[in-house]
């Protein structure tokens, strides 16, 4: 996870452990220096009820500006963070 402010995160994914297309948006969003905020929601607490709270059903959740999207699909990812002035 790169460390950067969640206040100024402009990428923030929702991920656990165990998904391994979560794992593939982490190395993709590394590989393209995209800085961004990496919650494991995979264990009750704080930020699970924060990605409920967000409509949050399935990881990864990806947050970006006003969009929200689940899964890896780099071709949409790649649209949204050109979109949004990030890549």
């Amino acid at each position: 996870m790169t460390a950067i402010n969640i206040k100024s995160a402009r990428v923030v994914i929702y991920t656990t452990l165990r998904c391994p297309h979560c794992q593939h948006l982490k190395r993709w969003l590394k590989r393209n220096k995209v800085p961004f905020l990496d919650f494991n929601v995979g264990k009750p607490g704080k930020m699970q009820k924060q990605f409920f709270e967000i409509g949050g059903q399935t990881v990864p959740l990806i947050v970006i500006g006003n969009n929200k999207f689940v899964g890896f699909n780099p071709n949409q990812l790649k649209k949204v963070l050109q979109r949004e002035g990030l890549l």
